[in-house]
């Protein structure tokens, strides 16, 4: 899964200005989450207009998965200033 995760990755800091601010975390259980992490205010640009880009993430991340392996991604959510 360890090539999964350098693929979101890849992936996902080809589409942002700031590629050094983009991590991907995973989550384990019934199915593998892979949660990407942008710098704030260039989520809109992994996510795309309609949601297209995501899901063409997604896409891509259950066809390289391993066989009957559920796999999700997702953005995290912007941490808030305090």
């Amino acid at each position: 899964m360890r090539d999964l995760t350098e693929l979101v990755h890849y992936i996902a800091a080809s589409m942002v200005d700031d590629p050094s601010q983009v991590r991907v975390s995973v989550r384990r259980g019934p199915e593998t989450t892979y949660l990407i992490h942008v710098a704030p205010g260039e989520e809109g640009r992994v996510i795309g207009r309609q949601g297209r880009i995501i899901q063409a993430i997604r896409t891509v991340a259950r066809t390289v998965a391993e066989p009957r392996s559920r796999v999700q991604v997702d953005v995290a959510a912007p941490k808030k200033a305090a």
